[in-house]
């Protein structure tokens, strides 16, 4: 539930923070070129006055932003992209929304690195985006508002207000709000039927799903020399709410109505600082600090006129992290960094069931999870020549996690983390890249404890006995530079995976569930391709073409058949084209994007659920009336995408049992339409 609920979230924030601004004048001028650094100077955009950082990035041949991983710590959870050399002293606030704080004006220059840099941060990435700022920039402010309006006459009115402010000295305070309503887009309405093992229509019904809500984000930031230092101190609060109800009008076998209704709040705060500090001319020393806290309730309550039901879950969990990072540049050419991170986690839940005013007894249903954990790391980053760049890495890390409640458990784990990337840049329009890493993967603690879905009648258990899974990558990356500012990426991947993470059955003395689990070894191999292709040359002056599409088969072997397959919840391909036109003369752009169709299969011991979204189609318009009013028009969704769910159920394991029943849901979604009004000053 949770999950969807911040892909809502999040797609109502970007939706009212979206579009790039309007053309104006003539082509770019071809970026600046360093030793594993392009450098995108502001001249480069002269074609396009664009409304903040953020669209800058979005206009960086050769590159596709990345927000980064929602995992607990620091190591490899951050966005692609540095501000001013550095990561924000924020987890919680997505960097897109701190890029777009910050006005198109006020950036002196975008660097893009590649295969790392002497000095550079790169956030065991092999491609950054670091935003350099102008240096003393004024204050800026934007407002904002939105709203998507929908055939069954719903509305999502949004607003958005943000902006910064330089104080007396070196002083700088920023601010921003957004509060915004959203509908959940894998909500909507269509045939529910099940069929028996031999094709009989056994159940049919009609399933009509309404689905929403509303919430906030408010930040305050500020920046100040301390110390011989720059300090940068950050405070978020996020609270939301969702409700959903579901009703199936069923026909067969016998008349009558299943209603299901889900009401879910939930609040995030966060503090954060940054401080950096030189050492003399050649080392520099970073200090962050996190400090996040999160509480949830969930009441999901069921009727079909027979029997009745209701499921709870009260949660709380936080995050503290303290990480120290000191780099040294002995030269132009080489640079070594080294520090250490250590970081407290816990998750306390409660989680009740009853089943016709009798309560049922849940595996894992009151469980208190903790993490300590520590990881020390180390990295050299070496260039020789213009050609070649080799950076070798460690990190090692160091866990316990202790369960406390239903079940009284601690656990201890040791896992090093080499990592290697070797640069080859033959020429000034190839370059190639190849990574050899050891990748270890964190456990989710709401994975620990049980959960129930009445809208698929499911019963999910936790598992105590996870351990994370751990997995030898090889990726191989070849650029192509095209024509002015075209480009071409074309990745290639290999994992070698232990201990997957998968779906295992759990059982009690008087029944079975599903649960995720551990599932041994496996293996993932992907292409990945992405494209920039400027259509000027073509005839269509301003217009461009950018894809992102990945093919994606790994192997496993089914715990509860022992038979090859595809890793649960992988999905073979995923693809994003976009097409966009800037017209100077009449201060517009336009364009369109299709998220291509999405295919994910989930493998129970006792079911097969199978997830198929189909393409989602939007076209826009943004007219600039003023440079500093802009009207923004979006048709989203215009062939009205489908959304089906398909269930295999069987009578018990599915290696040794019938099939029970299958289940087919497609719901359909409606077109809507979105407008943006935003002003700035500054």
């Amino acid at each position: 539930m949770s999950s969807r609920l911040m892909m809502a979230a999040a797609f109502g924030a970007l939706v009212l923070a979206a579009g790039p601004a309007l053309a104006q004048s003539a082509e770019p001028t071809a970026p600046a070129a360093s030793e594993g650094v392009t450098v995108f100077e502001s001249t480069f955009f002269a074609g396009i006055q664009l409304n903040s950082a953020m669209d800058m990035v979005e206009r960086v041949p050769g590159f596709a932003f990345d927000e980064g991983d929602d995992v607990r710590g620091l190591g490899g959870t951050a966005a692609n992209v540095l501000i001013d050399g550095r990561r924000p002293a924020s987890k919680s606030e997505p960097m897109e929304d701190t890029l777009r704080r910050f006005p198109a004006s006020q950036v002196l220059r975008l660097e893009l690195i590649r295969g790392g840099a002497p000095g550079i941060d790169m956030q065991g990435r092999s491609v950054v985006v670091n935003v350099v700022r102008v240096p003393g920039a004024g204050g800026n402010t934007t407002f904002a508002v939105a709203s998507g309006w929908y055939q069954d006459g719903r509305t999502t009115p949004a607003m958005r207000f943000e902006g910064a402010r330089p104080l007396s000295g070196d002083r700088r305070f920023e601010w921003s709000g957004l509060i915004y309503t959203f509908i959940d887009d894998g909500a909507g309405e269509g045939p529910r039927q099940r069929h028996d093992d031999t094709g009989a229509l056994v159940r049919d019904a009609y399933s009509d799903e309404t689905a929403g809500g509303r919430g906030g984000t408010f930040s305050l930031g500020w920046q100040q020399n301390l110390g011989g230092g720059r300090l940068a101190l950050n405070a978020r609060l996020q609270p939301e709410t969702y409700e959903s109800a579901l009703e199936d009008a069923i026909f067969t076998p016998t008349p009558g109505r299943l209603l299901v209704h889900d009401d879910f709040s939930e609040t995030d705060g966060e503090v954060g600082l940054n401080w950096q500090r030189p050492l003399g001319e050649h080392w520099r020393v970073e200090a962050i600090g996190i400090q996040r806290l999160r509480g949830s309730d969930f009441v999901s309550d069921f009727d079909n006129g027979t029997d009745t039901g209701e499921f709870t879950e009260d949660s709380t969990s936080g995050e503290s992290i303290g990480r120290v990072t000191l780099r040294h540049t002995r030269s132009p050419t080489w640079s070594l960094e080294a520090g250490g991170e250590v970081a407290f986690n816990f998750l306390e839940s409660a989680t009740t069931l009853v089943d016709n005013g009798v309560p049922v007894m849940l595996p894992f249903s009151d469980v208190r999870v903790e993490e300590l954990r520590g990881e020390m790391f180390g990295s050299s980053t070496w260039r020789p020549n213009g050609r070649w760049s080799l950076e070798l890495g460690m990190r090692a890390e160091v866990s316990t996690i202790t369960q406390s409640g239903d079940t009284d458990l601690e656990r201890s784990f040791f896992y090093p983390k080499p990592r290697a990337l070797v640069t080859w840049t033959p020429d000034d329009r190839n370059q190639f890249r190849l990574r050899v890493e050891r990748e270890v993967g964190q456990l989710d603690f709401d994975d620990f404890v049980s959960s129930a879905a009445f809208n698929t009648g499911v019963v999910t258990a936790g598992n105590s006995e996870l351990e994370p899974d751990k997995t030898w990558v090889a990726e191989l990356a070849w650029e192509r530079s095209f024509w002015d500012g075209g480009s071409l990426v074309v990745t290639l991947a290999h994992a070698e995976i232990t201990d997957a993470s998968d779906r295992v059955p759990i059982y009690t003395p008087t029944d079975a569930f599903d649960a995720p689990g551990n599932i041994g070894d496996g293996t993932s191999d992907s292409v990945e391709v992405d494209l920039t292709l400027p259509l000027d040359r073509l005839g269509l002056t301003g217009a461009r073409v950018r894809a992102a599409l990945e093919w994606e088969v790994s192997e496993v072997i089914d715990p509860t058949t022992g038979e090859r397959r595809r890793i649960s919840g992988q999905d073979p391909f995923d693809g994003e084209i976009s097409f966009t036109q800037d017209v100077p003369r009449w201060n517009l752009q336009w364009g369109g994007n299709a998220y291509l169709d999405a295919f994910e299969r989930d493998f129970g011991f006792d079911t097969i659920e199978t997830v198929e979204v189909e393409p989602w189609y939007n076209l826009f318009a943004e007219w600039r009336y003023r440079p500093n009013l802009s009207i923004r028009a979006e048709l989203q969704n215009l062939s009205g995408r489908n959304l089906i769910i398909s269930r295999e159920v069987y009578s018990g394991p599915r290696d040794t049992s019938a099939v029970d029943f299958r289940e087919v849901r497609n719901l359909n979604f409606d077109p809507f339409i979105y407008v943006r009004i935003r002003r700035t000053w500054g």
